[in-house]
């Protein structure tokens, strides 16, 4: 137990509160932002985040999957030429970004009002990139706690230089996004201290062939899941990126701030399950116990998608006083979409457990294709609704398509791994979430409070109570039932 226990403190504690930690960080942003910002001005705001996110997958990607195929379980001569191999590709990455940011400032002395925010966004990205990467050296070579420090500091970093551009100069978009790149750099450099980047042992090999000979295997290995994940992620976010062009400014500001809100809170739920289960179900595959695979991703994948449930049936219970609570009265319209925008974020957080299956067997080309038609679906989706229903239209798009992508996964994934769902134990709890929210949601109706935070703390508790008063109830009745049923058997 003693081991256990320190095996999870050293691993599973410390990715949990830096992942948590960046989650909740990002929240208390959007909050101080959105209290501070109109929301034309956040709408582009969020769109420039949401660019940035997206070009940053598309430059580091390869060199972040192949960086934790190879540095993990590494000696110490071998993670030394990974590393260095490493180097040779964030260099790369930076050179193409240098290039980049040249032409973007010809672009502003071209068209200087709509080039304007064009050399910030390039420093965003090579910030952004160069960020994940060393997060994912840090986490190959399992330093959790260095980890955790700095998804931490740069989430509090981020706060703090954004509030000091918000007082200076008004909430300029620009220094916004200098703000988050500051903070970036800044955890990025921490981060590559601390995984020995900068190390000589790692300086001394730069210019080995064996470290070119490395950076190839990563650039071959990398490449191949990179266009599913550039698939996936545009679309996860091409419904926030029509939103804009379809429905204006000041809706995608509404939209951009929900959605930034409920992808923190899904991540903050679904990250540290997924770094805590994959060694597990990877294990169970490589022994070739397929049963155990099954069992464990039929149970894994049944828990989780009750805890969805319950997620948005919370989260409608209490949309009102949260979103007044965290976004400020200006993006009150918001609460209608966030339970649909926890559904759609959690559809998509899904599909990484969904397609285990096809990892397992190494089917790239069928994740891409299937990636590539969600995407397709998405943006159809959002170009027919979006215009006739706003944001609600966009929120129902990216639920179909991460519903799809799910569902089109488990029908080609049970033909490999024979996993079920424990339907009796999820149709219980979405009825039960279901009139717990329900209940929740006639309470506020019929109730009035002048503290918004007393209003989010009483309509929280109440969906506890009552979903745990019925959780109980339906637990005794299963005992009931059993007792009965063995009474009769004898």
């Amino acid at each position: 137990m003693n081991t256990r226990l320190r095996k999870i403190w050293s691993t599973y504690v410390p990715y949990a509160l830096g992942i948590g930690s960046n989650a909740g960080l990002n929240i208390v942003l959007i909050s101080l932002l959105t209290h501070r910002l109109a929301p034309s001005i956040y709408g582009g705001y969020t769109v420039a985040i949401t660019v940035i996110v997206l070009a940053s997958s598309v430059a580091g990607q390869w060199l972040q999957q192949a960086t934790g195929r190879y540095l993990a379980g590494s000696g110490a001569r071998a993670a030394s030429y990974a590393k260095a191999a490493v180097l040779i590709g964030a260099s790369a990455i930076l050179g193409v970004l240098a290039v980049l940011y040249l032409l973007a400032r010809i672009a502003v002395l071209v068209d200087p009002h709509d080039g304007a925010l064009w050399p910030v966004c390039v420093l965003a990205i090579a910030a952004q990139t160069l960020f994940t990467l060393v997060g994912t050296a840090l986490q190959s070579e399992q330093r959790a706690w260095p980890y955790a420090i700095q998804q931490a500091s740069a989430g509090g970093l981020k706060i703090a230089l954004s509030l000091l551009v918000c007082e200076l100069w008004q909430g300029d978009v620009s220094g916004l996004l200098l703000a988050v790149t500051s903070a970036q750099a800044l955890g990025a450099m921490f981060g590559a201290w601390r995984a020995g980047l900068f190390a000589r042992s790692v300086r001394d090999k730069l210019f080995s062939r064996r470290a070119r000979t490395v950076f190839h295997k990563l650039r071959i290995y990398g490449g191949a899941m990179t266009l599913w994940f550039i698939f996936m992620n545009l679309a996860m976010y091409c419904d926030r990126l029509l939103v804009r062009a379809l429905s204006g400014a000041e809706m995608a500001g509404l939209y951009g701030a929900a959605s930034t809100l409920v992808v923190g809170s899904v991540n903050l739920v679904m990250a540290p399950i997924l770094a805590a289960t994959w060694p597990q179900l990877m294990a169970a595959w490589n022994s070739r116990n397929e049963q155990a695979a099954a069992h464990q991703l039929g149970d894994l994948i049944t828990w989780l998608l009750c805890a969805g449930a319950v997620l948005v049936a919370l989260v409608y219970a209490v949309a009102e006083p949260a979103t007044r609570l965290f976004l400020g009265d200006r993006f009150g319209a918001a609460a209608t979409l966030l339970p649909l925008l926890v559904a759609s974020s959690f559809s998509f957080s899904l599909g990484p457990f969904f397609h285990k299956p096809l990892e397992f067997k190494e089917r790239k080309a069928t994740m891409c294709i299937a990636a590539a038609l969600v995407l397709a679906l998405n943006a159809l989706l959002s170009w027919v609704l979006t215009p006739r229903f706003g944001g609600v239209g966009a929120g129902c798009a990216a639920l179909a398509a991460g519903a799809t992508y799910c569902f089109g996964c488990s029908v080609v994934g049970r033909k490999i791994v024979r996993w079920k769902l424990r339907l009796d134990v999820l149709r219980d709890v979405c009825c039960l979430a279901a009139l717990a929210s329900f209940g929740t949601h006639h309470i506020l109706v019929h109730s009035y409070f002048d503290n918004r935070f007393i209003a989010l703390l009483i309509s929280g508790c109440s969906f506890a109570t009552l979903f745990g008063t019925a959780l109980m109830v339906r637990g005794l009745v299963n005992m009931t039932f059993r007792r009965l049923r063995f009474s009769t058997d004898k």
